[in-house]
């Protein structure tokens, strides 16, 4: 067999037959895990160190979006996965232990065990489990992963606490993805100016323009909000880089089609409610088609000590589908935007951010009655959830960072309006 089919093989096997062996692999992966390497939400490829790395954020807020005990709904979307605001009081928002393994500069091994806070509520899980391998096709280099990993279009669908910017997860991730985006499934992409070989980790001239591409396809399960388990979502997606002296920017555009099949949003319901207790939910489920396209773009501009960057996200999904309780239902035809502006100013230790964001959607509805419509939460009359948020960081120690921020949030219904300050630790620490 030549080596290429081999790979093939071996990472549609693993897709497979992955779920039996989640905890034996992840447990062996992070006990011989033995380097350190910066895996900026895990990024991984071929020719890294081994590593085994912790990481965590608690934060104390003293307001919260919605009160702790009550409903986040804005109005006129469908909501899912685990898009829970976080809660007025201390919380511990996140911790993970992530480890990468090399298989002798052949395929590679990453793992993530993670816990994050809903409700007061923190539960451990093997987040992700994937391995990866790359290859050359016709002179062209191919990257092959296949497991329980997140999709690769946008870093907004791998928000964690604590190696993002700000505390809350972006409001295109709670709404149209359920905040992450972890499935499983299998990723084909052909890369080419990447460091995918260890000739290309040396240090490019100053004065040369250096590009890298990567263009993928992604394959998963469904298991992942907007789909539902077993109906699957197909994602496509095309990254663009540039650098030349003190000046980067980089391009991605994708597109995710997501089928549902009597999907629900459980995220109250007595077996998913995180230790939120809400009365009155009008049980409701969705069937049909989901496409979200994206567009993101950045520029960034460093000196020795300081750093300029700003960034530019769209995202629109299109719904196409019946929404329905067990006495009424409603067929929906929806066009929902998002826009997140961000910039920020580095210099040493000390970095200042700022990010605006806004939604907007454009319901249409048939064979339904208006009272149906508000019982579900979908009646929007224009509304357009936006959140302002102001991060200050302070890398005060080589492994913390201080996190200081002010959010005022209108993204709930109408005219309810939040301020938020909210102070923080960061913590990441390499073990072996």
């Amino acid at each position: 067999m030549s080596t290429l089919a081999f790979k093939l093989s071996f990472t549609a096997k693993l897709v497979s037959s992955i779920k039996p062996v989640y905890s034996s692999l992840a447990l062996s992966l992070l006990l011989t895990a033995v380097s350190t390497s910066t895996m900026a939400h895990q990024k991984v490829s071929m020719f890294e160190n081994n590593s085994l790395k912790v990481l965590a954020a608690a934060t104390y807020r003293n307001n919260s979006i919605v009160e702790n005990d009550a409903v986040w709904q804005p109005d006129g979307f469908l909501v899912g996965g685990e898009a829970l605001p976080a809660e007025k009081g201390v919380s511990l928002d996140d911790v993970q232990l992530q480890g990468y393994l090399n298989i002798d500069n052949d395929y590679y091994v990453a793992a993530k065990l993670s816990s994050h806070s809903h409700g007061g509520e923190n539960n451990l899980e093997l987040e992700n489990l994937w391995m990866g391998t790359e290859f050359t096709l016709f002179n062209q280099m191919f990257l092959l992963e296949g497991g329980k990993m997140a999709t690769a279009v946008t870093d907004t669908l791998n928000y964690h606490a604590s190696m993002d910017i700000f505390d809350q997860a972006p409001l295109s991730a709670d709404v149209f993805f359920g905040r992450h985006f972890n499935d499983i499934g299998i990723r084909l992409a052909l890369v080419e100016g990447a460091n995918t070989t260890p000739q290309k980790t040396q240090q490019m001239p100053v004065d040369q323009i250096d590009t890298s591409y990567k263009v993928g396809l992604e394959i998963f399960n469904g298991d992942n909000f907007p789909a539902s388990a077993g109906e699957g979502s197909v994602s496509a997606f095309s990254h663009f880089d540039l650098s030349y002296q003190a000046f980067h920017t980089s391009a991605k555009l994708w597109v995710m089609y997501s089928k549902a099949e009597q999907r629900a949003d459980d995220r109250y319901s007595d077996s998913h409610n995180h230790g939120i207790t809400v009365d009155d939910i009008v049980e409701s489920y969705f069937t049909g088609d989901t496409i979200t396209t994206g567009l993101y773009l950045d520029a960034s501009w460093h000196t020795e000590n300081w750093l300029l960057k700003g960034e530019f996200e769209w995202m629109q999904t299109q719904i196409d589908g019946q929404v329905f309780s067990s006495t009424q239902s409603a067929f929906m035809d929806a066009t929902d935007n998002a826009y997140r502006l961000a910039t920020s100013l580095k210099r040493k230790q000390h970095s200042l951010h700022v990010q605006y964001e806004i939604l907007s959607a454009e319901n249409k509805f048939s064979q339904t009655t208006q009272t149906f419509i508000d019982q579900v939460g979908l009646n929007n009359d224009g509304f357009e959830p936006s959140r302002l948020s102001v991060a200050w960081l302070y890398a005060f120690h080589d492994n913390f960072v201080l996190r200081t921020q002010w959010m005022k949030d209108e993204s709930n219904e109408q005219s309810q309006i939040n301020d938020v300050l909210s102070v923080g630790v960061q913590w990441q620490y390499d073990i072996l």
